[in-house]
């Protein structure tokens, strides 16, 4: 396992820059906004079959899903296929539209980003592959306007410039980053969430709020990005149990749904760390949902974290536990949501045995994501954090 890449030395860096050109809607009914922003633009609408018969039926998005005039996509499922996103760009090369609207989860929101990026010059594609090989090849492609509405609480997708791309034959998962990924706006309207399942409740949440953390124990970190990602954990934490039990109200979704949102935020600047590194292979070879296999390994990566403290954390326990907090104090706080949400055994159940995890080490090291965390990794790191994970 090669760590030089990862091991770089580590300052807090001052000064810090933040940018994220986005503009975000929240609050109830703010779907509303993308109606009026639309009705005269012929879109590309991207979404799942669920998503289509739910911007169908909804009340304020209905004119846009009777529109003849719109393009569809309507068949992205859970973790993006590069193959089918192709077999669209295909289809769709050569057609005209002036605007992307992305309505759905994480999965439909990056599918769309893709598409976007793929179809941007009228009358030529690019394919996908190529994208996902090279950056170069989109640095100064200016795709349509995308207008992002998520059903989820969530991936934050709404707001950063990454989008998840997922070659399934080959058990692998492929990036797109970039200003270019970038959506022109986002509506997140927490109402859109009310009727979602138990269970992709709980795994979209526990995605939010381990974005929200891996913000904190990360090199990229700046008090802008730490900001959001503190207050998206003072929303999330309470929020989520409550809704994955089925007793939620609306208040814990409208929290669920601005902690996504603040989570998304904090990593469209630091990107996402050790515990999403970790995570990928967990989905591609096992079908782990994609939260649970973040959250896997989330109070075993803190600890570890903890070693490389700059003040960071006692910041974080002060404002999630109480003044008298200490940075400690986050490992007993992360446990518990890991016992009460049952996470170690519904990851567990997906994986044969724990030789099964451990063969997978070579490929849970990106240096993208696990190069991102505050303390040095050394040659038994990974190890140590998946048998404390697997218990």
């Amino acid at each position: 396992m090669n760590l030089s890449a990862v091991n770089q030395p580590y300052t807090l860096a001052t000064p810090w820059r933040f940018h994220n050109p986005v503009q975000v809607h929240f609050g109830r009914d703010c779907r509303r906004q993308a109606v009026a922003e639309l009705a005269a633009a012929r879109c590309l609408i991207v979404t799942s079959q669920r998503g289509r018969r739910q911007l169908s039926d909804d009340p304020w998005l209905r004119p846009l899903a009777a529109n003849p005039n719109h393009l569809w996509v309507d068949g992205i499922s859970e973790n993006p296929d590069l193959l089918y996103l192709q077999g669209e760009i295909d289809r769709l090369a050569g057609q005209s539209f002036e605007a992307v609207l992305a309505f759905g989860g994480g999965s439909s929101l990056d599918g769309a980003k893709a598409l976007a990026l793929a179809l941007a010059e009228q009358g030529s594609k690019y394919l996908l592959r190529d994208l996902l090989a090279n950056q170069e090849l989109y640095r100064q492609v200016r795709p349509k306007p995308l207008y992002a509405i998520p059903t989820t609480a969530g991936t934050g997708s709404e707001v950063t410039p990454y989008a998840t791309i997922w070659d399934h034959a080959a058990k692998q998962k492929h990036s797109l980053a970039g200003p270019a990924i970038f959506p022109h706006a986002a509506f997140v309207d927490p109402a859109l969430t009310d009727s979602l399942p138990a269970g992709i409740t709980l795994s979209t949440g526990l995605d939010a709020i381990n974005q929200a953390a891996e913000s904190i124990w990360n090199r990229n970190a700046n008090p802008v990005s730490l900001g959001y990602a503190i207050r998206a954990l003072q929303l999330g934490l309470p929020a989520l149990p409550p809704l994955a039990a089925g007793k939620g109200e609306a208040t814990h979704r409208d929290q669920l749904a601005e902690c996504s949102l603040l989570a998304g935020l904090a990593i469209s600047h630091t990107r996402t760390a050790l515990c999403h590194s970790i995570s990928y292979p967990l989905t591609a070879h096992f079908g782990v949902p994609h939260g649970l296999a973040c959250a896997f390994t989330m109070p075993a990566v803190l600890r570890f974290s903890l070693q490389a403290d700059d003040g960071r954390f006692s910041e974080a326990a002060k404002a999630l536990l109480g003044p008298a907090a200490k940075p400690a104090d986050l490992e007993q706080l992360l446990a518990a949501l890991h016992r009460q949400l049952q996470v170690g055994e519904k990851v567990k159940a997906k994986i044969p045995n724990r030789q099964a995890l451990l063969a997978l080490q070579k490929e849970m090291i990106t240096p993208d994501r696990a190069g991102n965390i505050l303390a040095p990794l050394e040659p038994t790191t990974l190890q140590r954090i998946l048998t404390e994970s697997w218990g």
